[in-house]
């Protein structure tokens, strides 16, 4: 459990920290647009959107309520894999093991 919610909050202060050099050294429009331009750009948004949706599955799974779900969701879609890391840091401080971890409380 330790090494899972050491991990989840290194991922959470990395992806602040990419996310806020980003924004201070780029211009998020216009840099976009070129990505998005680019095949292997295309290519990687599609691959991050698929593996958001396999997480957001997950979350759907794991949760009791609908409305939270999609709350998550909305997180996933605008902030990406830190909205991940977020949620696996909760639920890994929330749990007291590996199977409440990945199955939820109501499951486990």
């Amino acid at each position: 459990m330790s090494a899972i919610r050491l991990l989840s909050v290194f991922a959470v202060l990395v992806m602040i920290g990419t996310i806020v050099m980003g924004f201070v050294s780029g211009d998020f429009t216009d840099e976009g647009s070129e990505i998005i331009g680019l095949a292997w750009g295309r290519v990687t948004l599609i691959d991050l959107y698929v593996g958001l949706a396999l997480f957001g599955a997950w979350v759907a799974f794991r949760e009791r309520q609908w409305g939270r779900t999609l709350l998550w969701w909305v997180a996933l879609v605008t902030l990406g894999n830190l909205a991940t890391a977020f949620y696996v840091a909760m639920a890994a401080f929330r749990s007291t093991d590996l199977a409440e971890v990945l199955l939820g409380r109501a499951r486990s």
